[in-house]
């Protein structure tokens, strides 16, 4: 697949979601490896209230657990990791 398939394939898989466009920001960046909400705010342009509204949102749904209250990290559930894999299930064989 190259890259331009890939691309247009998530961008396709992620608009037809019914997940709100700031929890599925949200989501890919803590899957991404950004915990804290400073830095998630700032690489998905949210601001710093929304993005503390939709960690906690996300918490409450079950897809998100604060694994370092101190300093405000998250981490993927599996009810998150699998939702993430959603996204990207058009990559493997018999998906269109």
């Amino acid at each position: 697949m190259k890259a331009i398939d890939f691309a247009c394939r998530l961008l396709a898989r992620l608009a037809g979601d019914e997940m709100p466009d700031a929890s599925r920001r949200v989501l890919l960046a803590v899957a991404a490896g950004l915990p804290e909400a400073p830095d998630i705010a700032r690489l998905t342009g949210l601001a710093p209230t929304a993005c503390a509204q939709t960690l906690a949102k996300l918490r409450k749904q079950g897809f998100l657990l604060c694994n370092d209250p101190i300093h405000g990290g998250h981490i993927l559930t599996p009810t998150g990791k699998a939702k993430v894999a959603g996204f990207f299930d058009f990559m493997h064989p018999g998906h269109a």
